[in-house]
Order: C-alpha cells, then structure tokens, then sequence
C-alpha cells in the first residue's frame, strides 16, 4: 500500500500515487492501520478501497476476498442493467453463460442486443445446453415437429432434426426453436407471405 502509493519505482505507482492516491497520515504507522483494520479475517483476504478514487483510510477500505477484488478494479469493465451497474462477469454469472458464449453473442449480436433481453428474460440459455440434448425432442414449435438431436456445434449450441408440417424435414437451432426465430420451412414461410392479403390490392 505504502509503496504503491509513495515509491516511484514501484511498477504499480503509475495507478496509485501517479494519479493522486494516498495513504492517510496514521496509516504510516502500522500499529495504527493495524488497530483500524485489524488481523485477516480469512485467508488471502485482500485490502480494498471503497472507492477507487480515493485514498487508503479506515472508512475507504475493507478486506474483500482475491474475487470480489478483481471486480472493483477501477478499470474493471461495467454495463448498465435494469438490476443496476454490473461488472462483466457479475452478468456473466447472472445471465448463466461461459466467458466464452458471452463473448459470442457480443460478437455477433452486440452488447445492447444481450442487455436488452437480458431486460426482458428473452436470452436463450447457452451454458448447459450440449447436455440437454434431448430436452426438444418430441415437441412442436410453429409447424416444426423435433424428432431428434444432430449435433452440438461450438458458438451454435444444439442443432435438431425437425419436419414442418408439410413434411419437409431440416436441421434447425435449438435457440432458433425455443426463441421463435423459426416456425416453419422456407417453403411455407414464402407460401404463407404470398398469401398475405395485399391492402393496396384492394383498394
């Protein structure tokens, strides 16, 4: 703490005292910081100030464990939700999915598209779902009958054997199944837009 805070050799001074970050006068001492934050109250519990911004003083700091410590790193990633500020993995967890699928569907879709139904509890559930093979199977979406599982694709999830109701059979997405992205064939989707009333038509 001293030395991130008063050394300028010290490889992390640039992030404490390079940017006005200080450790109160009665913290110099030790027996003081000592009678203020007493001993660790668990292993590996690590020293945290409140607010980054701050300085290092009894009413700025707390023990927190190595985890919570990361997560309030003043460069630390956050996202505004509905439940409130959240730091990227907090969501991660909330949401239910790997670093991995999060960073998929922030790749292809956009972080507003993941917080938008995050909002809205419209986000398919990616963490488990190569083992939940089975769990469509037998069940109907739109005109698509699943008769059975094909494959788990990486960054995809679970692909299944489904027959439209014209019996036609396609490999779909579980996700495209579950969040109503795809109801039917292309064939009856183009029939069923064909068959459209056109409003200028009549009149």
């Amino acid at each position: 703490m001293l030395s991130r805070c008063r050394n300028e050799n010290e490889p992390n001074y640039v992030n404490y005292g390079g940017r006005g970050i200080t450790v109160c006068d009665e913290w110099h001492r030790f027996e003081k910081f000592f009678e203020d934050m007493g001993d660790l109250p668990f292993y590996d519990a690590q020293l945290d100030r409140i607010d980054n911004e701050k300085g290092y003083c009894k009413d700025n700091c707390r023990w927190i464990s190595a985890k919570e410590n990361s997560r309030n790193r003043r460069t630390t990633k956050k996202h505004k939700t509905h439940s409130g500020d959240l730091v990227q993995q907090e969501l991660i967890e909330k949401i239910g999915w790997t670093k991995n699928q999060f960073r998929w569907f922030q790749k292809k879709y956009g972080i507003e598209w993941i917080l938008d139904n995050f909002k809205n509890d419209t986000l398919p559930e990616r963490k488990n779902e190569s083992v939940d093979k089975g769990e469509l199977i037998g069940k109907k979406f739109g005109n698509w009958n699943v008769i059975k599982f094909i494959s788990y694709i990486r960054g995809e999830g679970n692909r299944y054997l489904c027959k439209c109701d014209c019996g036609l059979e396609k490999e779909v997405l579980g996700y495209y199944l579950r969040t109503g992205k795809s109801t039917k064939c292309r064939k009856c989707s183009y029939a069923s837009q064909k068959n459209k009333p056109n409003p200028k038509k009549e009149m």
